[in-house]
């Protein structure tokens, strides 16, 4: 039901959607609407934890000069199909194991630091780390900073990600390319 009505876009529905019903969350008590709405998107797209969800979740609520600030590279990321390319990569590494604990957000719910907990694919190694978000005002993710720990979970999951992203950038950058020269 609410993913429905966060794809056809049905704000009557999304209203009356209690962001508590994603876990431990506390704050955003006067959400501006388009931000609730990437939170509930942002919440639909990591329980699925596909490339695929996170496109249908997430397209059109990433701002396109977006900023990502990875534990495992010390250059920030710029861009939003970029940071969708990251996200479906770090996705699967984590797989179903991927938890949110608590979840704070400002009142207008365009601040947000939600404390995760993952296992790093076959490793069995845990990693637990804070998501910081921010929004701009039409409720796009525009800074996206990943605090995690311990530093041997912080190396391997640099180690997965580091098989799964410069080819998925790659390809990524040739679509945009050939793109740009003839048209879409």
């Amino acid at each position: 039901k609410v993913s429905n009505a966060l794809l056809t876009g049905s704000q009557e529905e999304l209203k009356s959607v209690d962001l508590k019903m994603f876990g431990n969350v506390l704050g955003g008590q006067e959400p501006h609407a388009n931000s609730k709405n990437t939170f509930i998107a942002w919440h639909l797209a990591v329980s699925e934890l596909k490339p695929e969800s996170i496109d249908k979740y997430l397209e059109g609520r990433i701002a396109s000069d977006v900023i990502f600030k990875p534990p495992t590279y010390f250059k920030p990321w710029k861009g939003d199909k970029e940071l969708m390319v990251i996200l479906g990569s770090v996705g699967e590494v984590f797989g179903e194991s991927f938890t949110y604990g608590r979840q704070w957000l400002s009142p207008d719910c365009r601040e947000w630091a939600l404390e995760f907990s993952a296992t790093i694919g076959d490793s069995k190694t845990r990693i637990d780390g804070i998501d910081l978000v921010s929004l701009d005002e039409d409720g796009k993710m525009k800074d996206f900073t990943v605090l995690a720990r311990p530093p041997n979970a912080v190396n391997a999951l640099k180690d997965q990600m580091m098989k799964k992203v410069p080819p998925r950038m790659a390809m990524m950058k040739a679509k945009q390319a050939v793109s740009s020269l003839f048209g879409k």
